[in-house]
């Protein structure tokens, strides 16, 4: 169990690891009731003094100080084009990664200028507008498409490595962009920059900010009167956000001071 656990955290995180031991768990706990002198793997792990990671809530500097620092880290560690796309893909939209790496070319308008997102978090279909920064990366993933077999072609990130055929895993590129831009990086952070770009930088509804990004409409019974926003209301403030973004990731790398012996 340790040296799975350990193995989970190289490759995937700290929280998936968690979740996947919690999950086994879970499975063992009935068997372990019908079947006398069966134990659960991960009850004998825990009970031999091995720990879950502790549970934190990440959070990122503000836009103006970690955007330069990313683009230099994904300059600068990130070769694959497909991957670097992905990850700029997140940026300019606020999406989850399980949202942004199945994208289907058939789930892409560039005629109506937007795409659809069916399988989400919500479980809503989303969809969004393609603005100028979202339609060079198409542009691109499209005129490098004939580089991949056709079976892959379906996919705007395809990767001919994965069992699903499209990209998956960009855990082991964190690491390396943190260090190389100098300040901590993980895909999930690129959400919550678009969020504080549009509330904070732009001072957007939050409501229409919600909608961009996807989350759920919280209980609250005066909001669920409102009308959904429509794509064509989405797109102009999905653009002010994406110039924003790109006007804070041409700022220069802020510079720390050589501490001497550090």
């Amino acid at each position: 169990m340790e040296n799975r656990f350990r193995f989970l955290t190289e490759h995937h995180g700290e929280m998936p690891a968690n979740q996947c031991l919690s999950f086994l768990r879970s499975v063992y706990r009935r068997p372990c009731v019908d079947y006398e002198g069966l134990r659960n793997p991960v009850e004998q792990w825990l009970a031999a003094g091995a720990r879950y990671h502790r549970k934190t809530r990440r959070r990122i500097s503000s836009p103006a100080e970690v955007l330069p620092c990313w683009r230099k880290g994904l300059e600068a560690e990130v070769g694959n084009a497909v991957h670097r796309d992905v990850f700029l893909f997140g940026l300019y939209t606020g999406m989850r990664l399980g949202e942004v790496v199945p994208l289907r070319w058939e789930d892409v308008d560039l005629d109506a200028g937007l795409f659809r997102v069916e399988e989400t978090k919500t479980g809503v279909p989303l969809e969004l507008p393609v603005t100028r920064q979202l339609g060079e990366i198409l542009a691109r993933r499209q005129a490098e498409g004939h580089t991949v077999g056709e079976e892959f072609r379906v996919w705007v990130f395809p990767s001919p490595m994965s069992d699903s055929g499209h990209v998956e895993e960009l855990y082991r590129h964190y690491g390396a962009i943190g260090r190389a831009g100098g300040a901590k990086f993980w895909f999930h952070a690129l959400r919550n920059c678009f969020i504080t770009v549009a509330e904070r930088e732009l001072m957007l509804p939050r409501s229409l900010t919600k909608r961009l990004v996807n989350h759920a409409r919280p209980g609250d019974v005066t909001e669920g009167y409102a009308a959904d926003w429509t794509v064509e209301q989405l797109r102009e403030p999905a653009q002010r956000v994406a110039n924003r973004i790109d006007e804070l990731m041409a700022r220069q790398v802020p510079t720390v001071p050589h501490s001497p012996g550090k």
